[in-house]
């Protein structure tokens, strides 16, 4: 038995024309499809955060570092210092970020295949002897 046309309408977006019709046509099947609001909020993209600067707290945690890391290398890094209060732009983040940034070395990916510059492995004379 065929479906009825209200029921295809709303699964088919061929048959709405305009595409503000099919716009609001998945939006409509996305509210549909959800059990609660925390689930549809969940997929929604987040906002930026509207601080101009942030703490040190905050910016190890954007980074993904601890915060002692940056306290100990703050002289190293691009800040703001106001007064004693030192903050972190985003610019400021993107900055450590890409001063850290490790490529592949040209010499690992022409030596992949040649035995040949391996070195042998000593000891160093650091090292404990055997009694």
């Amino acid at each position: 038995m065929a479906p009825p046309a209200e029921a295809r309408t709303a699964e088919d977006p061929t048959t709405f024309p305009a595409p503000e019709l099919q716009g609001l046509a998945s939006v409509l099947r996305l509210l549909a499809g959800t059990e609660n609001l925390e689930t549809l909020l969940g997929r929604l993209p987040s906002t930026p955060d509207p601080r101009l600067h942030v703490g040190y707290e905050e910016a190890a945690a954007r980074l993904g570092i601890p915060e002692k890391w940056l306290r100990e290398r703050i002289g190293t890094l691009p800040h703001r210092k106001m007064g004693r209060y030192v903050q972190f732009t985003a610019e400021d983040l993107k900055a450590i970020s890409d001063m850290h940034f490790v490529g592949p070395s040209s010499d690992t990916a022409s030596s992949k295949g040649s035995s040949a510059t391996l070195t042998a492995l000593r000891p160093s004379s650091r090292s404990r002897t055997r009694a």
